[in-house]
């Protein structure tokens, strides 16, 4: 914590020619000592978090450089989508009760919502079969178009499992990764381009999971993937020394912390005890998971 409030400290207070160049908020606010700033800003809530970031450019780049030990300490939002006349909107409910209404950018009777990634609304033209990822509180928005690509299936059930964003550090570009589980394809686009393309996997895929900056599939024979996308797409075989035990009708991909998953989908509705095995990089093995973790995520 000390140390990012230091390097914020000494972004916002740099040499006076950047600071001229930055519209200010009254002195009286902008001249905050930045520690308390800080113990300030992890007492809002997540809707309160983006007014503080709106007061000004200063107060912007300070939560900017801090919005991930923020978001940390937050738990998750619920969001509901519905109906605000002829335009869709969603509602935003924090852990305190409190709730946001706000209509999304591109979003008419055309559109529907098909699943949310990395904090974006995944939405689908029923016209034309673009992409739209619309962030419901900052409306920030990327756009996929579909065009021609046969993307068939995916763009007729609509089923929210089977698309993700994720970030390329080879190219520093944000990738919209699709899949369709009755096929081996993964299809991918780069944020701002047109092009879309496509690598096989060995078998139809269960699951796709973005891990440490890598990107993972489990398939129908409960076989693990790692896939590459740039510079040129591959899907490596892992060689696992043993085999998902008990077997999982329908495995799928849950994080917790530092370990990554996988769980069988028809238990988590179940009464009965969990399914979930744990990914050991080191020794490249399945092993059960350990009772005493929890706060399992799911992508």
């Amino acid at each position: 914590m000390a140390k990012t409030r230091s390097m914020t400290r000494k972004q916002s207070h740099g040499n006076a020619s950047s600071r001229k160049r930055i519209k200010t908020c009254n002195p009286a606010w902008s001249d905050l000592n930045h520690d308390v700033l800080f113990l300030v800003m992890m007492q809002l809530g997540v809707i309160d978090f983006v007014a503080f970031s709106g007061v000004c450019n200063l107060w912007r780049l300070f939560s900017v450089s801090n919005k991930k030990d923020f978001m940390v300490s937050k738990p998750p939002m619920s969001i509901s989508i519905s109906t605000l006349g002829f335009k869709k909107g969603c509602y935003l409910k924090d852990y305190e009760g409190r709730k946001f209404k706000t209509i999304l950018p591109h979003c008419g009777r055309r559109m529907i919502c098909v699943g949310l990634t990395c904090g974006y609304l995944i939405l689908l033209c029923k016209k034309t079969r673009d992409f739209w990822l619309v962030n419901p509180i900052t409306r920030h928005e990327l756009h996929f178009p579909v065009g021609d690509v046969p993307i068939v299936t995916l763009c007729i059930d609509y089923d929210v499992d089977r698309a993700i964003l994720v970030f390329s550090p080879s190219i520093s570009r944000w990738v919209f990764v699709v899949f369709d589980r009755f096929d081996s394809k993964i299809w991918f686009c780069i944020d701002e381009k047109r092009e879309w393309t496509y690598v096989y996997t060995p078998s139809h895929i269960y699951d796709i999971f973005a891990f440490k900056g890598k990107l993972y599939t489990i398939n129908y024979d409960n076989s693990l993937n790692e896939v590459r996308l740039f510079p040129t797409p591959k899907v490596t075989l892992l060689d696992l020394t043993n085999f998902l035990k008990p077997s999982f009708g329908h495995p799928m991909f849950v994080s917790s912390g530092e370990n990554l998953c996988v769980i069988d989908r028809f238990s988590i509705y179940s009464h009965k005890e969990k399914k979930i095995q744990e990914i050991n990089f080191s020794k490249m093995e399945w092993v059960p998971r350990e009772k005493k973790k929890n706060n399992m995520h799911f992508l």
